[in-house]
């Protein structure tokens, strides 16, 4: 009886290699002779049907690499070399699997959770897809590379001064100091917001550009946040300044008199906020209080306020890098024409 098992098991071996061999599953006759039973042909059709399927697997994993190396001979990086729509096993992060509520404290939140990066997280959603969406929007870009701790970026506005009293309506410049900005890099900003990761360059610096932005007060000891939708000047910076960090943004014509602040907001080259390495940390960016005509103090500047305003509701999209709201010849009915509301502009 076993010798006759073991022979049965030789002869099952042996029409399995020739099945495979082939390339075909077994017929109606080869299985009654070899007395196996349907649920085994099934098997054995999974088996030679799912090698056939290696096969051209293969085959076309070797295509897309060879496309992969040819666009990024042309150009192309980052996930070319995937050659598909799939999360590649080496870039799967574990972390995402777990809310971090391992060890609950006082105030912590759960995270959210994801076993495969999220990558399906804006299915079904209005995608950002490279645009300034006003409406809002979910985009499903990765965040990219980020620094070490010691390549961090901080900034800080050397013009105009803290508490600074400017000319009003004159030419003036507003200048900053950045420390690990790869500055220059300016995407389109109407055709590729947010619609690439942040990078590093060979120093481990990212590399991006920044914005400096200009709002009124009112009052420079309000505690009302202002408006993030009207601003008084913008613009994106980007030319690499002098090489060592300095860079600098003209107000042409200047302000009108009253109380203003001016931020810098630091990105990357598709103009996401930078990402840094670590929660705890020196802020990216920096705002300067100042005056302009000599407003002083705690001087309410509502005829600026209200220049401002309307200029924000004149205000055009642009794609340049600086937002003028307002045109140079309705300067006097709009303050100095660079009064603006939040257009998709950077």
């Amino acid at each position: 009886m076993r010798l006759n098992t073991i022979v049965s098991a030789v002869l099952v071996a042996a029409s399995l290699t020739e099945a495979a061999t082939v390339g075909r599953p077994w017929g109606p006759e080869m299985m009654k002779l070899r007395g196996i039973g349907p649920e085994l042909e099934t098997r054995q059709t999974r088996t030679v049907n799912n090698a056939a399927k290696g096969s051209k697997s293969s085959s076309s994993s070797a295509a897309s690499k060879a496309s992969a190396s040819a666009a990024t001979a042309k150009g192309g990086n980052n996930n070319a070399a995937a050659g598909s729509n799939c999360l590649n096993a080496n870039a799967l992060q574990t972390g995402s699997a777990s809310d971090g509520n391992q060890k609950p404290a006082a105030g912590q939140s759960a995270s959210a959770t994801d076993k495969a990066n999220f990558i399906n997280f804006c299915s079904g959603q209005t995608v950002t897809n490279g645009l300034q969406v006003q409406g809002g929007s979910c985009n499903g870009i990765v965040m990219g590379k980020i620094p070490s701790s010691s390549n961090m970026i901080s900034s800080i506005i050397t013009n105009p001064g803290n508490n600074a009293n400017i000319a009003a309506n004159t030419d003036f410049d507003i200048t900053v100091q950045t420390r690990g900005l790869a500055a220059g890099s300016f995407t389109n900003a109407q055709a590729t917001y947010y619609s690439a990761p942040q990078d590093l360059n060979g120093k481990g610096q990212v590399i991006g550009h920044t914005h400096v932005t200009v709002q009124s007060l009112g009052s420079l000891t309000t505690t009302t946040p202002p408006d993030p939708k009207t601003f008084a000047f913008f613009k994106g910076i980007n030319d690499a300044g002098n090489g060592n960090g300095l860079l600098k943004a003209t107000v042409t014509g200047g302000l009108p008199a009253g109380n203003y602040r001016v931020c810098t907001m630091t990105s990357a080259s598709n103009h996401q906020p930078v990402l840094m390495p670590v929660a705890q940390r020196g802020a990216q960016d920096d705002c300067q209080k100042f005056t302009v005509g000599g407003a002083g103090g705690g001087n309410n500047n509502a005829a600026a306020s209200s220049n401002t305003a309307k200029g924000g509701a004149a205000g055009k999209a642009s794609s340049t890098s600086t937002t003028t709201a307002a045109s140079k010849a309705t300067k006097a009915a709009k303050g100095n024409g660079k009064s603006g509301s939040a257009k998709p502009t950077a």
